[in-house]
C-alpha cells in the first residue's frame, strides 16, 4: 500500500512540474482535408518570451508519415523552402521558413503559413516537432512539438466522446445477451 501511495505522490509531482513549465513559443497548426488523401496544415507562431525575435522556425516531417510536401500559399515576408523526406537515407523532411524583415518579436504571434502534404499515415494527424533557429549561428534556440488549434481539440475531444459512447452502447448490448 505504502508502494502505490509513493508511485502516487511521484507521478503527481512530474505532472505538476509539467503543468507549470511555461514555454517560451509555440506553433499551433490547424489541419484541413483536401482529399485524397492530400492535406493542409495552416500554422501560426508565437513567441510568448524568447528573446531575440523568431527569426527562423523549422518543421519537421516524419519519413514514411508524409510525402509531396509543398508550400500551398507563400507567406508574405518570409523565405520558405520545404526538403523532402528521403527514402534512400530514409531522412524526415521539413519545412523552414526565415524572416526577410524582423522576425516575431516577445508578445507577438504570425498566421499563414500554409503547408500541403500527402499524408501516409494511419489514423489522426499529429503534432510534429519544430525547433527555433539563430539564423546567424544555424543553433537551436528553443524546440517542442506544434499543438492542435482549439477547434482542432474540439472535434478531437467530440470524436472521443462519441466512440466511448458507442462502446459503453456496445458493452450494454453484449451483457444483454
Amino acid at each position: 500500500m505504502k508502494k502505490e501511495i509513493l508511485m502516487g505522490v511521484v507521478f503527481a509531482f512530474f505532472f505538476a512540474a509539467a503543468a507549470f513549465a511555461v514555454p517560451i513559443t509555440q506553433i499551433r497548426y490547424e489541419a484541413t482535408d483536401l482529399g485524397s488523401g492530400r492535406w493542409l496544415y495552416n500554422y501560426e507562431v508565437t513567441n510568448i518570451s524568447l528573446t531575440p525575435a523568431i527569426e527562423e522556425f523549422t518543421i519537421w516531417f516524419d519519413y514514411g508519415l508524409y510525402e509531396t510536401i509543398a508550400v500551398e500559399i507563400p507567406k508574405s515576408g518570409w523565405n520558405e523552402l520545404v526538403v523532402q523526406p528521403e527514402p534512400v537515407l530514409a531522412d524526415d523532411g521539413y519545412y523552414d521558413a526565415l524572416t526577410l524583415d524582423t522576425g516575431i518579436g516577445t508578445g507577438q504571434t504570425v498566421n499563414g503559413f500554409a503547408v500541403s502534404f500527402n499524408w501516409l499515415g494511419v489514423g489522426q494527424l499529429g503534432p510534429q516537432f519544430y525547433e527555433i533557429i539563430d539564423p546567424v549561428t544555424f543553433e537551436t534556440i528553443d524546440f517542442g512539438y506544434t499543438v492542435p488549434e482549439p477547434t482542432t481539440l474540439l472535434l478531437l475531444g467530440l470524436g472521443g466522446m462519441i466512440l466511448q459512447r458507442k462502446r459503453r452502447q456496445g458493452k450494454k448490448t453484449e451483457y444483454r445477451h
